[in-house]
């Protein structure tokens, strides 16, 4: 039995998030310039100014900010995900 894209996708983006920051850490480069992950940490992190837009800029949210950042991920992965199962069913039928 097949997995439905929109799980796959649920899966996959927030794996790609955190191989990315992880890549971004990692980073051998002197002060972290000129890595690999460099492109795409500004789209990594592009849902936090929507975070602090909401929910103010109190310190205590600080912590949650990767939870928040994964969650957003996450849902792209699934609207993209049974973007491509709907896609796929009708192009079956």
């Amino acid at each position: 039995m097949k997995v439905p894209y929109s799980i796959q996708g649920a899966l996959f983006a927030p794996a790609c998030a955190v191989l990315i920051f992880v890549l971004k850490i990692t980073c051998p480069a002197p002060n972290g310039v000129g890595c690999f992950a460099d492109p795409f940490i500004t789209p990594l992190f592009f849902p936090l100014p929507f975070f602090y837009r909401v929910f103010g800029n109190m310190h205590a949210l600080v912590y949650h900010e990767p939870w928040f950042v994964l969650g957003y991920w996450t849902l792209v992965g699934l609207v993209a995900g049974a973007c491509v199962d709907i896609w796929k069913k009708e192009t079956n039928s």
